[in-house]
């Protein structure tokens, strides 16, 4: 990782450089200083190949001009890095710095020896990590804002294994509640009106269209098998009705959920955390720790001592445990199993659990930092240029099932996966089922299409040898760049383990996409105006450039589970 040990060297040598020359300065302004400078890559390559602020962050601190701070850091830190050429200041203080050629040469060939494990770090080694995503009720068709969630969690997921971390993928299957007995009794009336049996229809039910296709999968599969014959009083086996549609929702998320490559290690039922007295045993280890109290014939939790807005109900009057009952015994379930960090990722609807889950952590002692929360905002789905209006009482619904059928598995993950999962985005249907330069997906596997078209071509129609072409034989040492295009491809690949390192501090995908973009432009533009083969020969140096390009590209595609065809 160039950039993020670059700034840990920066910082350090900074620190030795004020202790030094300004003895007096606060421990608690150093730490602010050393913790909001960066290190960049600016946007106008003519700067430099990387960019640090470090000096301005400095200037209220020091009472200095940011430029004389720059002109010290510069002389006296940055002038001695082995890796550093030429350094250039710019006002108002920015310290702009260019690799020496050898020093990109050494870091390409760790994609030579590291291949398919180039860009993995073990910063995280020795964290067992717990994400929880998607889990959805099992009451009815995921919609798109599960699917970008699912695409977040799972992306997410590879993310913190390529860090080092032990990673375990996790469903919560809603199986136990109002909703899901809401559910089963829409499925219990559909059932048994198909066998002329009429009860009447839940008043706030699911939208009929979508149960009774759940009713028909059970009916097809089990005809009259849960009706009760003979017996008065009870003409349904309700309980074991319920389960079984419960049974088929989840398979119909599993089936769905694994079309666009999202799995789980397990799928966590609800319903298992009320076995064994240990939802009793739970308010039983509350009351001693003096967390829970009753008022007006309810249990309630004091979460508003632990920074919620308010305290929350854990048990109603009428004896029934809440939602929020469930949350604190599944955040001591998790606990209980080991994880030194739980990454929940959650609808845009639930922003009122980061501070009960957060309550409920610090009432049980467990330290905030292991608990994070990660809001998925909303997503609009485009199409013909006008947005899709939809219901799902109106039962006018577009589906995450319909969204892949429609564009495929790539797609979706990949548009999903290009913006902050903090802001809503809009899906444009018709761009994403582009085969063009505009289809951001498309273009940047056509990169990977296009160097497998020109290792055929090389096959066919020169005498490289290029099945025993071995990168490992080739003198990295002495490639040289002989256009600025070539430094600037190099340049770009090196910097892909910092991409994923900063990926998982920031829980942020989206980096991913902006790099592959960014490596996708470098390469089109370096193959739009450079040959590779010029009458039947082939340029080596260029060759070894195609091959590297193509171990990260496929390298940063596998992070976001989205294939490199090899032809389009």
């Amino acid at each position: 990782m160039i950039i993020n040990n670059l700034k840990k060297r920066l910082e350090k040598n900074i620190n030795e450089l004020l202790k030094a020359k300004y003895f007096s300065i606060d421990d608690n302004d150093m730490a602010k200083v050393l913790n909001n400078f960066n290190i960049s890559e600016p946007k106008n390559k003519d700067f430099g190949d990387l960019s640090t602020n470090v000096s301005m962050v400095l200037a209220p601190v020091l009472r200095e001009n940011p430029l004389v701070i720059a002109r010290t850091i510069k002389e006296d830190i940055i002038s001695n890095w082995d890796e550093v050429d030429s350094i250039t200041i710019e006002k108002p203080g920015f310290i702009n710095f260019n690799f020496k050629d050898s020093f990109i040469r050494e870091e390409l060939k760790k994609i030579i020896t590291e291949k398919e494990c180039f860009g993995f770090n073990k910063s995280g080694q020795g964290t067992r990590i717990q994400l929880e995503y998607v889990s959805s009720n099992p009451t009815g068709s995921l919609h798109i804002g599960h699917g970008r969630w699912g695409v977040l969690g799972d992306s997410l997921a590879n993310i913190y294994s390529a860090n080092g971390y032990n990673v375990f993928r996790e469903y919560y299957v809603n199986d136990y509640g109002a909703q899901i007995k809401n559910f089963a009794n829409c499925v219990k009336c559909l059932y048994l009106r198909h066998f002329n049996i009429e009860i009447p229809y839940p008043e706030d039910g699911y939208p009929e269209a979508s149960v009774s296709i759940v009713v028909g999968k059970i009916i097809d599969k089990h005809d009259d098998k849960f009706i009760l014959h003979g017996n008065e009083n009870n003409i349904v086996d309700a309980a074991a009705l319920e389960e079984e549609a419960v049974k088929l929702m989840v398979s119909h998320i599993m089936d769905t959920l694994s079309s666009i490559g999202v799995v789980f290690d397990r799928w966590f039922y609800e319903k298992d955390l009320y076995k064994d007295s240990n939802f009793e045993k739970v308010i039983g280890k509350l009351r001693d720790k003096n967390v829970i109290y009753e008022k007006d014939g309810a249990l309630w939790f004091k979460s508003s001592e632990f920074g919620d807005d308010k305290d929350r109900v854990v048990v109603r009057s009428d004896g029934n445990p809440t939602y929020f009952a469930s949350d604190i015994l599944y955040l001591i379930n998790k606990i209980e199993r080991g994880f030194g960090t739980l990454i929940y990722i959650l609808g845009a609807d639930h922003h009122g659990y980061v501070k009960r889950l957060k309550a409920v952590g610090k009432a049980l002692g467990i330290d905030e930092g292991r608990i994070a929360v990660v809001i998925g905002q909303l997503v609009r789905i485009i199409k013909s240029g006008k947005v899709l209006k939809m219901s799902r009482r109106k039962g006018k619904v577009y589906t995450l099932r319909d969204l892949i059928l429609e564009v495929g598995k790539d797609s979706v993950r990949y548009f999903f996966c290009m913006n902050s999962f903090d802001t809503p985005m809009d899906f444009d249907i018709d761009l994403a089922k582009k085969r063009s330069n505009q289809n951001p997906v498309y273009y940047v596997q056509y990169t990977h299409a296009r160097i497998e078209s020109i290792i055929r071509k090389i096959k066919s129609s020169t005498d490289t040898d290029i099945d025993n072409f071995n990168l490992d034989e080739i003198n990295i040492s002495e490639m040289e760049f002989k256009t600025k295009t070539e430094r600037d491809l190099a340049k770009a690949m090196i910097m892909y383990p910092d991409v994923i390192y900063n990926s998982c501090k920031n829980n942020s995908p989206y980096f991913v996409t902006q790099y592959l973009y960014k490596l996708a432009s470098e390469f089109h533009y370096f193959y739009n105006h450079y040959r590779i083969i010029t009458k039947n020969k082939v340029n080596l140096n260029r060759l070894a450039l195609l091959l590297l390009i193509k171990i990260v590209l496929k390298n940063a595609l596998k992070m976001l589970n989205i294939s490199a065809p090899e032809k389009m």
